[in-house]
């Protein structure tokens, strides 16, 4: 059976410095604004007043989730590819082919991780490949190499679940069973069951802009 490779993330150890963005940015060579992985800063709780006047925390939590593709079982964005511009190698890797693109943002409506988008630099569809180039030559994705916490893997998903567990979502990303993610996380230990509520807390300029978006 070939193997079907994904990510692993360590929402526990991740400090969000966002050197795998930084690293995927320069291996890609994209423009400003354009990113293939983004890493989301996830907070919530409160700070309430005592008896005696001392602030508190309340379920306060913070911690940070490294995105990009998640390279699914069932892809969103190949099942509406209206020209067949998107494949799956044989190994589980999800690959645009840029000239057969027509730059018709299907794919972005349709993926619920908001992966793709249409580059205003090439007028089609772009997105994480999982540095196929460097794994196929025995390397690892330039943002493996890249993350200083060693929160950051990539490798065949039965060998990481078996490892890290079967855990394929957290906040804030979208509950999306039926893409069947190549994905696996580690839960923050302070919001070890997902309980806890919170919101995005990146600055609009962190994230993709929507400038891109088809």
């Amino acid at each position: 059976m070939v193997a079907r490779y994904g990510f692993y993330h360590n929402n526990d150890s991740c400090v969000g410095c966002k050197a795998c963005v930084i690293a995927c940015k320069d291996k890609n060579d994209l423009p400003l604004g354009e990113k293939y992985r983004r890493v989301f800063d996830y907070g919530g709780g409160a700070w309430e007043t005592d008896a005696n006047g001392v602030l508190c925390p309340q379920d306060v939590f913070v911690y940070s989730v490294s995105v990009a593709c998640m390279h699914c079982a069932a892809p969103a964005c190949m099942a509406s590819c209206p020209v067949g511009a998107i494949s799956k190698r044989d190994d589980g890797i999800v690959v645009i082919d840029a000239g057969t693109c027509i730059g018709c943002g299907s794919c972005v409506a349709a993926c619920p991780f908001g992966a793709p988008y249409v580059s205003t630099a090439t007028g089609v569809a772009q997105k994480c490949d999982l540095c196929f180039d460097l794994i196929d030559a025995g390397e690892n994705p330039a943002c493996v190499d890249a993350c200083p916490m060693r929160c950051l893997e990539y490798g065949e998903l039965e060998e990481m679940r078996a490892k890290h567990g079967t855990t394929d979502q957290v906040d804030p990303l979208p509950q999306e069973p039926r893409t069947e993610p190549s994905i696996v996380y580690t839960r923050s230990r302070l919001n070890p069951e997902g309980r806890l509520s919170g919101e995005i807390l990146n600055t609009p300029e962190e994230i993709l802009s929507e400038a891109v978006r088809a």
